[in-house]
């Protein structure tokens, strides 16, 4: 299960499942511009809709305070100010949520920078640079998931994902070895031990 209230990605998302799928350092720069300018892009956007936001809270406490406004316009009037101040939190946290996912975006390409092979290209030229090697580490990855596939019995997509993981050498490949070790001694034991192994815990409702 993945969440990611108030933000596009957590960090380990953006390093892991998205920069370090690329295959090369300059289309995972190319892949972290675009989450930044799309950030940025939203952001302005927020904060053109936080003026409007307040300039409609001083309008309707503006009629709310009025004597010469009807009833129903001040009841309406207080409606908006409910609505505003129910939207606050979400507006609010989404906003820091963004600032938080373009700083750590930044703090990646930044570290992404002196790897770059077209690094003294704009951002256009770099990325069409890049794409026959980046295409190349692409279908090496591919021919090997494929063939591992056979072996470990996962499907390719799945094995892809699983070796973006950083724990995927240390922890997962060890697990599905372990597995597949239980089940081709086709021992009842051997298989109910397994079984017992990978139960997942429940993280609720457990007492």
């Amino acid at each position: 299960m993945y969440s990611a209230s108030h933000r596009l990605n957590h960090n380990f998302q953006l390093q892991f499942f998205m920069a370090n799928s690329c295959h090369t350092p300059d289309a995972a720069y190319a892949l972290l511009y675009g989450q930044k300018i799309d950030i940025e892009s939203k952001l302005a956007h927020s904060k053109a809709k936080l003026l409007k936001q307040e300039a409609s809270k001083l309008k309707a406490l503006k009629i709310t305070e009025s004597r010469y406004h009807e009833e129903y316009e001040k009841l309406e009037a207080q409606a908006e100010l409910l609505e505003l101040e129910a939207d606050k939190y979400i507006f609010d946290m989404n906003i820091k949520g963004a600032e938080q996912e373009l700083a750590h975006i930044l703090s990646l390409m930044e570290e992404l920078e002196p790897q770059r092979k077209y690094a003294h290209l704009d951002i256009l030229e770099a990325n069409e640079a890049c794409q026959r090697d980046e295409l190349l580490g692409e279908m090496k990855f591919r021919a090997e998931n494929s063939l591992l596939s056979l072996a470990l019995k996962i499907p390719t997509d799945q094995l892809s994902t699983m070796r973006t993981h950083p724990d995927f050498t240390t922890h997962i490949l060890p697990h599905i070895k372990s597995m597949l070790s239980a089940l081709s001694s086709n021992s009842q034991d051997a298989i109910e031990s397994m079984l017992k192994s990978i139960e997942k815990p429940l993280l609720l409702g457990a007492k």
